[in-house]
C-alpha cells in the first residue's frame, strides 16, 4: 500500500497525486494492495475515542441535571470548529455565483452601447470579463474544497459512529440484549450512519440558501424595483413548502427504519438458521414473511421517493415559474427593462437555482432523516451495559471464588428469581460440578460468576483471571490455530500439550492444512464436538486462574468425554478454580464440591475480501435493473415524457408553455422513481428467492455479513441514492441538450467550441470511470467484513468479555472500518479529481466565449451575446454536473450488478418435479443406502466413504462414533444438503429422483444445534399453522416442557428473544424436538438432540419417544451409548466409514468391535452398570428428593446444595 499521509496538502495541486492511481486502473483491475493508507487523524480508534469522550461527558452532564443526553450537542462539541471554518466557503462560494450575473450586465450593456472608438470601454468590457472568468474559477476552487472537506467531516464523523455502535454492542448488558437485535446493529451500522455523509454536505446551506436569497433580492430590488418581490414570493412559499416536507421525511424515515431493521434481523436468522429451514421445508414461508416485511418497507420508501421526486422537479421548474412571474409583474406595472437587465435578472435568478431550490430542499431532506437517525443511534447508545465487573487480580494475592446468598434476575420485571440463595466457595485447586434438570439455572450461574447477571441481593467475589467455555462452542473466522491462541503468543510445547489435553491431535491429522486450515463464520468445516473442544483448548492455553466449563462433555462422544475430563479437567487444570457445568453424572465422584440446582495481544481474524467483477457495468444490468421496475411500454412511455418536459428551450416567457412544463416535469420525476423503487423491491425479492434456493455450501463459504451487506447496504443503495441519482443525470442530460442547441442555433460557430468540450468530457470520463468502478467495487467489497466482523463478535460476547478481550476485538473493527475508509476516501477523490478536471476545462471555455464575444462584438446583437454568455455560464454548472451525475449513476449501479449476481446463483435441485411420489409415501420407512459417498463441495474432501446398510421398516437405529466421524454427515446425505453419490432409497424410490420438498417435508429432524427465531412460542413449534393448539400442548408435553411454557407471562405467545435466548440451551433443543414430533413422520431423525439435557430428562424422553413413535423408523444419533443401547441395531462409523453395524448385544459382546472399545472407554464402572444406568439415575434424584423432604437440604423457591 502507498502512504500518503500527505494529501491534505496535494489537493491544493489539482490533486495530481491521483494520477498514478488512474494508470494503474486505466492497464489493470484496481486490488487492495493499491489503495493508499488511511490518514493517521482518520483511523477509526482516533475519531471514535474523540467522539466518545464527548458523548461520555455528555451523558455525565445530562445525569446531573436529570436530563436525557444530547447525541447532538456531543457531535456538535466534537466537530463545530472546523465544519464551521470550512463553511464559511460556501458562503464565499454563493458570493461569487451573486457577483457573477453583475459582470454578465455589465458586459451585455457594453455590447448595447457598443461604440468602436471608445477605447476606454472596450479595457472595462475586458476587465468585466475577466472578472467574470476570474469568479468562474473561484467558484470552482471553493466548491470542490468545500465539499471535499464536507464530504470529510461526513466521513469522520460516520466511522467514529460506527466505532461507538461496536463499543456499545461489547459492553450490552443481558435486559439491553433484548431490546436490540443484530438486524438492527447492522441496520444502524449500514444504513444510519450514512446519513452522516449525505447531511453534512448540505447543512450549511440551511443559512447560506436565505442569505444568498437576501443578496439576489436587494440587487433584483436595485434593478427593477418592486417587481422582484413576485418572483421572490413564488421562492419563499417553495421554501415553506419543502420546509413542511422536512416532517414528512422525519417520519417516513422513522416508519421506514423500523421496517427495515424487521427485515433485516428475519434475514440474518434465515442466513444463521439456513439448515433447519431447508430441513424443514420453510424456504417459501420465509420468502412469503421476508416480502411482506420488503412490501410495507417500499411502500414508506416509495412515498418519501415521491417527495424527494417533487423537490427535484422544483429545483428545474421554479426558476422558470419565478422569472415568469417577475416579468409578468414588471409588465403590469408598466416598468421599462433593458436587454441587459433582463439577462442580469435571468442569471440572479439561476444564481439561486441551486442554493435556494436544490441544495437548500435536500438539507431539509437529509436533517429531517439525520436527525431519525441520531435518536436511533442515542436510544442504542443509551441502552444498559453491564452493572458488574468483578475484579480480575485480587489485591491480597488470593484467588477465589466466593459466592454468598445469591439472588439474581434476568428480567426485572419477573417475580421468580432465575437462581436464589446460592451461597459457595471455591479455592485453586477444586472442582465444583455443577448438575441439574433443563432450566434450572445452571449456565445463569456461571453468567452470575461472569458479572453478566443483574444480582437483586447477594455477593460474589471473583479474584483471578477468568477463561470461559461456552454452551454453544462459539469460534471465529480464522486458523484453528488462532481461535485456539487466541491473541496469545505461540509456544510450540505448551500449545502441543494443550492440543493433546483436549483430544485435538486425530482430528487435526485429519484436516487438509492441519491447525493451519482456514474455518469459516460458522465453524465450517468443524463439527461441533470439534468446535466444541477448540473452544476448550483456547480456555486452557489462556492460563487464566479461574476456568467456567459450560457443559462442553455434552457434544462430544463417550471416549472423548472422559479423556477430556481426566487429561483436561483433572489433570491439565488440576491447579486451577473449576466450575464444570455438567449432565454426565458419572464424574461427580471426583469432584471437590457438587452443586445441585432444581427448578423453580492481537488476535488473528481472517475474514477473506469477496472477489468482485471488472470492467464497465453490462448493458444488460442496465436493461434488467429498468424492466424490474416497469414493462418496456412503461419505459417508452417515460423517454416521452422526458423529452415532452423539455420542449421549452431558450428563455420563453410563455405562460401556458411554462406550466406544461412544469406539469411534465413533476410527472416525469415521480414516474422515475415509481419505476426504479419497483426495481429495487423485485430485485431484492428475486435475490432473497436465489439465495434461499441456493445449496448450503453457500453459506458455509459466504460469511453472514457478506450476504447481510447486500441485502442492507446495496439494498439501501437502491432505494436511496440511486433513484435521485438516475433522476438528477437525466434531467441534466435533457437540459445540457436543450440549452447547447439553442446556443448553436443562436450562434452557429459556437459549435466548433461545444463539440471539442464534449469529446474532452466523454474522454475523461471513459477514463475516469475505468478506475473509478473497481474503486467502487472495493468499497462494496470492504464493507462485509465490518459487519461479519460484529455478527461474529455478537454471537461469542460471553467469551469475548470473559477474557477481557473487549479492547482486542475492538481494534480488530477498527481495522477493518480503516480498510473500508481507504476505498471510501479513494472513492471520494476521485470523484473530486473528475469534478476539478471538469470544471477547470469548463471555466477555460466561459473564458474563451466570454472574450470571443467581446472580439466579434461586431457581428452580434446584445440578445446573441446575452443568451450566448447566460447560457455559457448556466452551461458550466450542468455540463460537469451531468457527466458527474453519469459517472456516479454508472458507479451505483455496481450495487444493482451485486446485487443481480446474487440472482444468479448456483441453485440446488428442483424443490418439485413433475412426476411426484404418493402422498401417503413413505408407508414402511425403510431406507436403504448403497455405496455412498458424500462431499460438501465438488472440491471438498469426501467425508463419508462407500456406506452400505439397510435400515428396516419402523426399526430404530442408533448412530455412533467418535466426533467428526461423518454422523451429521449421513443426516445431509439423507436430506440432499449437498448431491450424494451412490444410492439412496427410501421405501424403493431412490431420493434423487424427487424434488427435494417432497424429501424433506417426509422426515423429521430434531437437530444438536438448535435454533429458534424471533416470535412467539407458538409460530416457532408450528410455523406454518398446520396444528391445534392441543396438539401443541402435547408435543410439548411429551418433551418435559409442558409446565415450563405455562408458566411464562404469556404461554404460547410468549415472545421469544433473538435465536431464543430467553430460554437456556437445553430448553431450545426440546422446543427443536417438539417441533419434529409434531411432523407425525414415517421417519424421523434425532441428531444429538438432547446432548444438552440432564440424564432423567432424557430418559423420560426417549420412552416418550420409543412409544410414540413406535411404528416409525427412528435413527438416532448420540455420543453415549447409553442413549441407543435400547435401539434395535447400531452403526459405528470412523472417518466416515461404516466399520461395523448390527444389534446391539452382538456387538457388544464382540470383544473385536468398535462398539466394545467405544464402551471401555467409558471406564470399568460405568461399562459393568450400563445395563442398569436407567435405575442409578432414578436413585440418584430419589436420594435428592428424600434430601429435601428430611430438611438436609434447605428447600425454596430455587434448591441448591453444595455436597
Amino acid at each position: 500500500m502507498y502512504n500518503v499521509c500527505s494529501v491534505g496538502h496535494k489537493e491544493a495541486a489539482l490533486i495530481m497525486w491521483l494520477n498514478p492511481l488512474f494508470k494503474i486502473g486505466h492497464k489493470r483491475k484496481l486490488e487492495p494492495d493499491d489503495m493508499y493508507s488511511v490518514l493517521p487523524e482518520d483511523r477509526s480508534q482516533h475519531l471514535g475515542e474523540e467522539l466518545q469522550g464527548y458523548w461520555d461527558q455528555e451523558v455525565k452532564r445530562a445525569q446531573k441535571d436529570a436530563q436525557e443526553p444530547s447525541l447532538v450537542k456531543a457531535i456538535i462539541k466534537c466537530y463545530w470548529k472546523s465544519y464551521f471554518i470550512w463553511g464559511m466557503f460556501t458562503f464565499l462560494e454563493e458570493g461569487t455565483r451573486v457577483v457573477q450575473p453583475i459582470f454578465l450586465g455589465k458586459m451585455i450593456s457594453y455590447v448595447e452601447n457598443y461604440d468602436p472608438t471608445d477605447s476606454a470601454a472596450l479595457h472595462i468590457a475586458y476587465g468585466y470579463a475577466a472578472g467574470l472568468s476570474a469568479c468562474v474559477l473561484v467558484w470552482a476552487v471553493l466548491h470542490h474544497l468545500y465539499f471535499y472537506h464536507m464530504q470529510r467531516v461526513g466521513m469522520r464523523l460516520r466511522v467514529a459512529v460506527c466505532h461507538m455502535i461496536y463499543r456499545k454492542a461489547l459492553c450490552l448488558s443481558s435486559s439491553a440484549m433484548g431490546k436490540t437485535t443484530t438486524g438492527q446493529i447492522v441496520n444502524l451500522l449500514s444504513n444510519d450512519v450514512n446519513r452522516f455523509d449525505q447531511v453534512t454536505m448540505f447543512l450549511h446551506y440551511l443559512w447560506v440558501g436565505p442569505l444568498q436569497a437576501i443578496a439576489v433580492t436587494a440587487l433584483l430590488w436595485m434593478e427593477i424595483g418592486i417587481s422582484c418581490l413576485a418572483g421572490m414570493a413564488v421562492l419563499i412559499i417553495l421554501l415553506l413548502l419543502q420546509s413542511c416536507f422536512g416532517k414528512l421525511f422525519s417520519s417516513l424515515r422513522s416508519k421506514t427504519a423500523v421496517l427495515t431493521d424487521d427485515r433485516i434481523r428475519t434475514m440474518n436468522e434465515a442466513i444463521t438458521g439456513i439448515r433447519t429451514i431447508k430441513m424443514n421445508v420453510w424456504e417459501k414461508s420465509f420468502i412469503g414473511l421476508i416480502t411482506r416485511l420488503r412490501r410495507k418497507e417500499i411502500s414508506k420508501i416509495l412515498k418519501s421517493s415521491y417527495l424527494k421526486g417533487m423537490n427535484l422537479a422544483s429545483f428545474f421548474a421554479v426558476s422558470k415559474s419565478i422569472i415568469l412571474v417577475t416579468f409578468i409583474s414588471n409588465e403590469l406595472l408598466d416598468n421599462l427593462i433593458t436587454g441587459s437587465q433582463v439577462f442580469m435578472v435571468v442569471m440572479l435568478f439561476e444564481a439561486l437555482r441551486f442554493s435556494s431550490t436544490l441544495y437548500f430542499p435536500m438539507a431539509i431532506e437529509k436533517v429531517s432523516e439525520a436527525i431519525i437517525s441520531i435518536q436511533r443511534i442515542k436510544n442504542f447508545l443509551s441502552l444498559d451495559e453491564m452493572s458488574q465487573c468483578y475484579a480480575q487480580l485480587p489485591p491480597d494475592g488470593e484467588i477465589i471464588v466466593d459466592v454468598q446468598d445469591l439472588t439474581g434476575f434476568w428480567e426485572k420485571a419477573s417475580e421468580t428469581p432465575t437462581l436464589q440463595g446460592l451461597s459457595f466457595t471455591v479455592r485453586p485447586g477444586e472442582l465444583l460440578a455443577v448438575v441439574g434438570p433443563v432450566g434450572a439455572g445452571k449456565s445463569s450461574l456461571l453468567s452470575a460468576v461472569l458479572g453478566e447477571l443483574p444480582l437483586s441481593q447477594g455477593k460474589v467475589s471473583v479474584h483471578g483471571r477468568i477463561a470461559y467455555v461456552s454452551q454453544q462452542p462459539w469460534v471465529f473466522s480464522g486458523t484453528v490455530r488462532s481461535n485456539i491462541l487466541f491473541g496469545k503468543k505461540y509456544e510450540k510445547e505448551r500449545y502441543e500439550e494443550v492440543i493433546k489435553a483436549c483430544a485435538l491431535e486425530e482430528d487435526l491429522r485429519l484436516l487438509r492444512e492441519g491447525d493451519l486450515t482456514e474455518i469459516g463464520d460458522r465453524g465450517i468445516p468443524l463439527s461441533e464436538g470439534q468446535k466444541a473442544r477448540v473452544s476448550l483448548a483456547r480456555a486452557v492455553y489462556q492460563d487464566a486462574d479461574i476456568y467456567l466449563l459450560d457443559d462442553p462433555l455434552s457434544t462430544v462422544d463417550a471416549g472423548v468425554s472422559r479423556h477430556l475430563f481426566q487429561q483436561c479437567v483433572c489433570q491439565a487444570l488440576k491447579e486451577k478454580i473449576t466450575i464444570l457445568v455438567t449432565h454426565q453424572l458419572q464424574y461427580l465422584k471426583d469432584a471437590s464440591q457438587i452443586l445441585i440446582l432444581k427448578d423453580t495481544e492481537n488476535i488473528q481474524v481472517t475474514l477473506p475480501l469477496e472477489g468482485h467483477l471488472e470492467g464497465k457495468v453490462d448493458s444488460k444490468t442496465y436493461a434488467n435493473y429498468f424492466t424490474a421496475g416497469a414493462h418496456w411500454s412503461v419505459i417508452i412511455f417515460l423517454i416521452l415524457v422526458n423529452i415532452a418536459a423539455q420542449v421549452r428551450k431558450g428563455i420563453y416567457l410563455d405562460l401556458w408553455l411554462t406550466l406544461s412544463t412544469i406539469l411534465f416535469g413533476i410527472i416525469r420525476s415521480l414516474l422515475i422513481f415509481y419505476v426504479l423503487a419497483n426495481s429495487a423491491q423485485t430485485l431484492h425479492n428475486k435475490m432473497l428467492e436465489s439465495i434461499l434456493r441456493t445449496p448450503v455450501l453457500f453459506f458455509n463459504r459466504n460469511p453472514i455479513g457478506r450476504i447481510l451487506n447486500r441485502f442492507s447496504k446495496d439494498i439501501g443503495h437502491m432505494d436511496d441514492l440511486l433513484p435521485q441519482t438516475f433522476q438528477d443525470f437525466i434531467q441534466m442530460f435533457l437540459l445540457v441538450i436543450g440549452v447547447v442547441g439553442v446556443m448553436v442555433a443562436s450562434i452557429p460557430w459556437i459549435a466548433i467550441l461545444v463539440i471539442p468540450l464534449g469529446i474532452i468530457f466523454f474522454v475523461l470520463r471513459w477514463y475516469f470511470l475505468r478506475t473509478s468502478r473497481d474503486v467502487k467495487r472495493l468499497e462494496s467489497t470492504t464493507r462485509s467484513p465490518v459487519f461479519s466482523h460484529l455478527a461474529s463478535s455478537l454471537r461469542g460476547l460471553g467469551t469475548i468479555r470473559a477474557y477481557k478481550a473487549e479492547h482486542k476485538f475492538q481494534k480488530l473493527f477498527d481495522a477493518h472500518q480503516d480498510l473500508h475508509s481507504e476505498a471510501w476516501f479513494l472513492l471520494l477523490m476521485t470523484s473530486r479529481w473528475l469534478a476539478v478536471y471538469l470544471d477547470v476545462i469548463c471555466a477555460i471555455f466561459v473564458t474563451v466565449v466570454a472574450f470571443g464575444a467581446l472580439i466579434l462584438t461586431d457581428a452580434l446583437n446584445p440578445e446573441e451575446v446575452g443568451l450566448v454568455l447566460s447560457l455559457t455560464i448556466t452551461l458550466m454548472g450542468m455540463f460537469q454536473w451531468c457527466v458527474r451525475q453519469s459517472a456516479e449513476a454508472e458507479n451505483m449501479m455496481i450495487s444493482v450488478e451485486r446485487g443481480i449476481e446474487y440472482t444468479d446463483l448456483e441453485k440446488e435441485a428442483p424443490w418439485e418435479y413433475e412426476h411426484r411420489p404418493p402422498p401417503s409415501w413413505p408407508l414402511d420407512g425403510r431406507i436403504s443406502i448403497d455405496n455412498l459417498k458424500f462431499r460438501y463441495s465438488l472440491d471438498g474432501p469426501l467425508v463419508l466413504k462407500n456406506l452400505d446398510t439397510f435400515i428396516g421398516s419402523r426399526e430404530k437405529h442408533g448412530i455412533v462414533g467418535r466426533t467428526g466421524a461423518g454422523k451429521s454427515s449421513l443426516i445431509a446425505a439423507l436430506f440432499r444438503l449437498s448431491e450424494p453419490e451412490g444410492d439412496i432409497k427410501i421405501d424403493g424410490i431412490l431420493t434423487t429422483s424427487i424434488g427435494l420438498h417432497d424429501l424433506r417435508k417426509k422426515m423429521s429432524v430434531a437437530p444438536q444445534e438448535p435454533v429458534l427465531f424471533t416470535g412467539t412460542m407458538r409460530n416457532n413449534l408450528d410455523p406454518l399453522n398446520e396444528h391445534t393448539n392441543e396438539e401443541l400442548w402435547n408435543a410439548l408435553e411429551e418433551v418435559q416442557l409442558k409446565d415450563t411454557i405455562k408458566n411464562l407471562p404469556g404461554k404460547m405467545n410468549t415472545e421469544l428473544a433473538e435465536y431464543g435466548l430467553n430460554l437456556s440451551v437445553g430448553q431450545r433443543q426440546l422446543v427443536c424436538l417438539a417441533r419434529a414430533i409434531l411432523k407425525k413422520n414415517q421417519i424421523l431423525i434425532i441428531d444429538k438432540a438432547t446432548s444438552n439435557v440432564d440424564p432423567r430428562t432424557d430418559e423420560l424422553i426417549q420412552t416418550k419417544i420409543r412409544e410414540r413413535f413406535a411404528h416409525c423408523t427412528v435413527l438416532t444419533i448420540a455420543h453415549s451409548l447409553s442413549s441407543v443401547i435400547n435401539c434395535q441395531g447400531i452403526m459405528v462409523l470412523d472417518s466416515g466409514r461404516l466399520k461395523e453395524t448390527g444389534q446391539p448385544n452382538d456387538l457388544l459382546q464382540n470383544r473385536n468391535s468398535l462398539c466394545y472399545k467405544m464402551m471401555q472407554q467409558l471406564g470399568k464402572d460405568e461399562v459393568a452398570v450400563l445395563p442398569e444406568r436407567e435405575k442409578q439415575d432414578r436413585e440418584f434424584f430419589l436420594k435428592f428428593k428424600m434430601k429435601l423432604s428430611s430438611g438436609q437440604i434447605k428447600n425454596s423457591q430455587y434448591h441448591h446444595t453444595v455436597v
